[in-house]
């Protein structure tokens, strides 16, 4: 096993009561990437794709409520297809997975299936409306149900965005609706649901826009609408996440307005998301690096705000927390000093704080190549957890 070496800076968090040293927490040795959590009121579970097989594949390790390994890491999927990014909600006694396979031919499938706590697998279902090729689908568990909404393509090579219910036991729930128009430049979905059961779907487009702009989408009570959240200025406004708390909602994304790629946050009540939300939102970062792949969480009424950047010459994950009108509660800290790259942070509420894992990712020493591609070819990584309060 290699495991990534990590140089830990946990005392720059002087501005929160406490935070736990990052742990490494997958013994890949090859590659684990594209990281998800999700949370019980015991633990929580990881899930991520990794390489160590010689293929991606699915796997999770769940954590106990002491931040201890609950068990062996858990190996999913086992295809000749390629199966990456996985994103994990929990239910009452089971996990749920959303990801999508690429075949050698270059075809992808979104599917969606559920796993019991101890690994057994429930059902797993592809996810496809059109029969075009479908991928990057997201999951929310929610009462008896779960949501979920992926990109897909139709006859014309047209892609766009769906989203649909299922029952907890595989059986589909209604029919899923087109939410709108995506496009090659649409890596990534995000989504919530408001305690009245309406689905929240955020990601960025290019849809008659002069470059990618960000746009949310809701299902709820047969109706769906789209709203376009950010202005079209000719700069990409990139990645949103999306986090609801009772009558309150938090967007996050990165912007190069200011020319630079920078971390932007707006909170407000749920109604005032149904218009423009760009120009009353919070710059974050004010750095001359890259601040992206920012990410966030809401614990009570406050935001737990999470992001990499690059000004120290490699990625490091940052955190920052805001009160719920996104004025700041706390500067921001460096969760970790390392060598390695530390990208795509993801962030659940635990306890009275935050849980966080992110990926650890190295170029791999026999090609010596630095850059990262689509999937992450020539690197290897691991992923760390830590806890802030």
């Amino acid at each position: 096993m290699r495991r990534v070496a990590t140089l830990v800076s946990c005392a720059a968090l002087v501005a929160l009561p406490a935070c736990s040293p990052p742990r490494q927490i997958t013994d890949s040795g090859f590659g684990a990437y594209e990281v998800s959590l999700a949370a019980w009121n015991d633990g929580l579970a990881v899930a991520w794709y990794d390489t160590r097989d010689g293929n991606a594949e699915l796997y999770v390790q769940q954590i106990d409520a002491n931040g201890r390994a609950a068990g062996p890491e858990i190996r999913l999927t086992s295809t000749n297809a390629e199966s990456y990014e996985a994103d994990i909600a929990t239910v009452t006694d089971a996990f749920a997975i959303a990801w999508y396979e690429k075949e050698a031919d270059g075809a992808q499938q979104a599917h969606l299936g559920v796993w019991g706590r101890d690994g057994t697998p429930r059902w797993s279902v592809p996810i496809a409306i059109e029969g075009g090729n479908s991928r990057n689908p997201v999951v929310c568990g929610f009462g008896d149900g779960l949501f979920s909404a992926w990109i897909e393509a139709d006859a014309n090579g047209r892609e766009f965005v769906w989203g649909g219910w299922w029952e907890l036991d595989g059986r589909p729930r209604g029919v899923p609706r087109r939410l709108g128009m995506a496009g090659s430049t649409t890596w990534s979905l995000n989504a919530a649901i408001t305690a009245s059961g309406e689905a929240w779907v955020v990601f960025d487009a290019q849809a008659g826009t002069e470059v990618e702009e960000l746009f949310l989408a809701t299902l709820g009570g047969g109706r769906t609408a789209l709203t376009q959240l950010s202005v079209d200025d000719g700069v990409p406004s990139k990645y949103p996440d999306l986090a609801l708390a009772g009558e309150r909602a938090a967007i996050t994304w990165f912007d190069e307005r200011d020319g630079n790629p920078e971390v932007y946050l707006a909170a407000a009540l749920a109604t005032d998301f149904q218009w423009e939300i760009e120009g009353r939102a919070r710059r974050v970062t004010e750095t001359p690096g890259a601040s992206i792949g920012a990410y966030l969480a809401w614990n009570d009424d406050r935001i737990g705000l999470t992001w990499s950047d690059d000004s120290a010459g490699n990625y490091e994950v940052f955190f920052q927390e805001f009160d719920a009108h996104a004025a700041p509660l706390s500067d921001e800290r460096l969760l970790a000093e390392t060598p390695a790259n530390s990208l795509v942070p993801a962030i659940e509420p635990w306890g009275e704080g935050f849980a966080l894992v992110w990926d650890e990712v190295v170029a791999d020493e026999e090609s010596h190549a630095a850059e990262l591609d689509e999937h992450h070819g020539n690197t290897r990584a691991e992923v760390l957890l830590a806890f802030v309060e």
